[in-house]
């Protein structure tokens, strides 16, 4: 049986480090935002129905799945017999394959001059593929982030894990929204392949450190590793239960605010702008709430937040003014924030030094088959009950799921402290 002993090997610095998971994250977010929040968006502008921009959720699906290749993408970023690890590779081709898929989508669909409603199954189809490079390579992200991150480094490395997706978040849907009406949706998608490209750079120019030797030897990847460990079990429980609110609700954000009579350039700027400014503001606070209250503690006061958020939106939703919904949804990004920095931490405890690309990538995939029904089912309910409805429904989720992470928290609590006292 592999041994769970802790990596000690030599870590790159923090001034390296930091550029490079930016990048990642930012990348990572501009593919995902601009499928789950830009695109369902621009078809509600363009007259889809909400059922219709639902279904773009169905997109999270590679994230979903990818557990099922992980192993294999983790045994080629760490070779047995070998100390050296391939995750800069896999990432840096990743991040090219994405760019060149957006930078042709826009130009070919420009060029044929392909409308998005008429052809959504096509560019869909093709905007899949994306998904699947991006979630491909997101399980070596995955990996060489938790390998990097000491644990007295997890706060400010999740601050910018999470910082950077909200970055990637303002170019994949506020950002990308502007440029759509600046330039046209297919200008914007090959802008969008450029700047994934750039953000390439700050991975190429670092040196993965190598592993220690004793590592490179006993080790073969595996999910019946992953699922044996009660530690990774637990934490798939934990990020659904913290995760089921807002992604029954994130796709609709956009689509409501229009329907509330926004036009697409408020929302644009809305999403590029202040929202993500407070996901920005969120994640800066949560590296320092994560050290006041460590483990499940803040995990459960950030999804108790969020449900008191969820409840007054929905009895806002058909009542209150744009001001006051508006302010809500910021709120609800701040706080998001706070949790993804929060639960990233706690995961990263979680995950096996031998394997972590293997069971971090199981923790995201969790998440990402939650969006993807929980987006379809958001977009059935707005559509037939209302978006009260669907924020109701999210409030009473969160509410639940901040019992039961707050037992845990509890529990875990209560056997350190007895463990304490009998050493």
């Amino acid at each position: 049986m592999a041994t769970t002993t802790a990596d000690t090997t030599a870590r790159l610095s923090l001034r390296q480090l930091l550029p490079a998971v930016a990048g990642i994250y930012v990348t990572q977010a501009i593919i995902t935002v601009l499928i789950t929040q830009g695109l369902p968006t621009l078809l509600r502008e363009q007259g889809a129905s909400l059922e219709i921009a639902g279904l773009t959720a169905l997109l999270w699906l590679p994230w979903g799945v990818r557990f099922l290749w992980a192993p294999y993408i983790e045994r080629w970023r760490l070779p047995l017999d070998t100390t050296v690890r391939h995750s800069r590779k896999i990432v840096l081709l990743g991040q090219w394959m994405m760019a060149f898929i957006l930078f042709a989508i826009g130009v070919v669909c420009w060029f044929e001059q392909l409308s998005l409603v008429t052809h959504i199954g096509w560019i869909l189809g093709t905007l899949l593929l994306a998904a699947l490079v991006a979630s491909t390579a997101d399980i070596a992200c995955d990996g060489f982030v938790v390998d990097q991150l000491s644990e007295g480094r997890r706060g400010w490395g999740n601050s910018i894990q999470v910082g950077g997706a909200y970055v990637g978040a303002m170019l994949g849907s506020g950002g990308f929204l502007l440029l759509v009406r600046w330039w046209g949706w297919e200008q914007a998608l090959m802008v969008a392949g450029l700047v994934v490209l750039l953000l390439t750079v700050p991975m190429l120019m670092v040196k993965e450190p190598a592993r220690q030797q004793n590592m490179a030897k006993d080790h073969h990847p595996s999910l019946w590793y992953a699922f044996r460990r009660p530690e990774v079990r637990l934490g798939l429980l934990m990020l659904l239960l913290s995760s089921v609110g807002i992604r029954l609700t994130l796709g609709m954000f956009g689509p409501f605010l229009l329907d509330k009579g926004m036009d697409l350039d408020q929302v644009g700027l809305l999403f590029g702008s202040l929202y993500i400014g407070a996901g920005l503001g969120g994640a800066i606070l949560g590296g320092f709430f994560v050290r006041f209250a460590p483990g499940w503690r803040a995990v459960w006061i950030a999804v108790a937040l969020k449900a008191c958020i969820l409840a007054l939106l929905a009895a806002a939703a058909s009542v209150a003014s744009l001001f006051v919904v508006t302010s809500l949804i910021v709120m609800m990004f701040a706080v998001m924030g706070v949790l993804w920095v929060a639960l990233y931490s706690k995961l990263m405890s979680l995950a096996s030094p031998l394997q972590a690309g293997v069971d971090f990538t199981l923790f995201q995939s969790g998440d990402a088959l939650l969006a993807g029904v929980a987006g379809v089912l958001g977009g059935w309910l707005s559509q037939h009950f209302g978006y009260a409805t669907c924020f109701g429904l999210a409030a009473v989720l969160t509410l639940i799921a901040t019992v039961l992470v707050r037992h845990q928290d509890q529990t875990h609590r209560s056997t350190t402290a007895t463990a304490s006292s009998q050493g």
